[in-house]
């Protein structure tokens, strides 16, 4: 890790009452985990006997000329007391490529003047904390706006992204978080982590939450409280087989599908096992009409796909050469068979009597020999 300060550090600095100035404009990936920022700051502040109020707007509830009104107007029983005004943006949808440019179309350009005026004269002891939760690239109408103001402003608006840190960093501050928690943990655990949950701040600090509660006086948390605390409904046996059908062997899969058969799981949990082997060969086919058809990257394809996995950590590009590497293992007319084999077989374990552990396997074994014959010529 660089010898520059922490991101975590450097951002709670940057949103604390003491360096906030009239306004700041925070947008990124991560721009969400300044709410959670602003009010641990604030209530650090209230701890110390200081006056602040934290209120919180979101721009699909209240539009810009309440909002301004609002910090204008001095009440006279809080002349003493510093306002944060956090005004918050609905977070983007990943797959729409045009929400920030909706959200300056429909949310901000009605009230660019009435914004503009009050950061050329804005109030004493009033910030406001403007947060878009989502990437920005220079030549974004909402970006362009807010750069444009601070440019204009004489210093009374400053703006910070929040972008995703480097997977050193984040490892880092996972172990910072799960110590401060009074657990320890391993590599290998905070790295089934990250893969599991993903690069979300808030998430994360979520997971950390319940793990550290779910291990308890036991203090450790390795990779199996990881896949049973944040595996969102997956088991570490159905985790497993999911890495097993990209990169791993025939007989791994087995063996973790004989262990969880094993367990004599009831018919619902056969049905959510089968699911998960049925969405990531049907993400295969999509993939692959995708890259084939429409000259689609695998790389965006694979980010699309894995949306929970940052673009400069080494995971994502482990991940993505066994994706590419499995892709390019079936034919189109594979995938469109195993495809409709799974509907077969869906049909099959739900109405008919027959051992569905084998009605699996062989599929299973079917998928392997399709798999490992294409990889020969890879």
């Amino acid at each position: 890790m660089s010898s520059r300060e922490p991101f975590y550090i450097t951002w709670r600095k940057e949103l604390s009452p003491d360096n906030l100035c009239a306004g700041i404009f925070v947008y990124g990936e991560q721009a969400a985990w300044a709410r959670r920022l602003l009010r641990e700051t604030a209530a650090a502040v209230r701890e110390n006997e200081q006056n602040l109020e934290l209120r919180t707007f979101f721009l699909f509830d209240r539009n810009w000329a309440e909002i301004l009104d609002e910090a204008l107007v001095r009440d006279m029983f809080l002349r003493n007391t510093r306002r944060i005004f956090a005004v918050y943006f609905l977070e983007p949808e990943d797959d729409d490529p045009q929400s920030a440019e909706k959200a300056w179309r429909q949310l901000v350009s009605p009230y660019e003047d009435e914004i503009a005026r009050y950061f050329a004269s804005p109030p004493e002891g009033v910030s406001l904390v403007i947060v878009y939760a989502g990437r920005l690239r220079k030549g974004n109408s909402l970006l362009d706006f807010f750069t444009r103001l601070k440019n204009s402003s004489g210093g009374a608006l400053r703006l910070l992204e929040m972008k995703t840190p480097w997977e050193s960093e984040m490892v880092a501050w996972v172990q910072d978080e799960i110590r401060k928690r009074g657990r320890r943990t391993s590599p290998q655990a905070i790295a089934r982590l990250l893969e599991v949950v993903g690069s979300d701040l808030v998430l994360l600090e979520n997971e950390m939450e319940k793990l550290a509660l779910y291990v308890g006086e036991k203090g450790v948390i390795g990779e199996e409280e990881v896949l049973t605390v944040c595996g969102f409904q997956r088991t570490d046996d159905r985790f497993a087989l999911e890495e097993a059908l990209e990169s791993g062997s025939l007989e791994e899969a087995l063996r973790l599908h004989a262990r969880f058969m094993a367990d004599q799981p009831d018919a619902q949990e056969v049905l959510n096992y089968f699911s998960s082997i049925s969405r990531f060969i049907i993400s295969l086919a999509r993939a692959r009409y995708e890259v084939v058809e429409k000259k689609v990257p695998v790389r965006e394809v694979f980010r699309k796909l894995h949306p929970q996995i940052s673009e400069n950590w080494s995971l994502f590009d482990r991940k993505l050469s066994a994706f590419t590497s499995c892709l390019k293992s079936f034919t189109k007319k594979e995938l469109d068979d195993l495809v409709r084999d799974l509907g077969k077989l869906d049909l099959r374990l739900k109405l008919t009597e027959l051992d569905p552990g084998i009605l699996i396997e062989t599929f299973l074994i079917k998928f392997f020999q399709l798999r490992d014959k294409g990889r020969a010529g890879v």
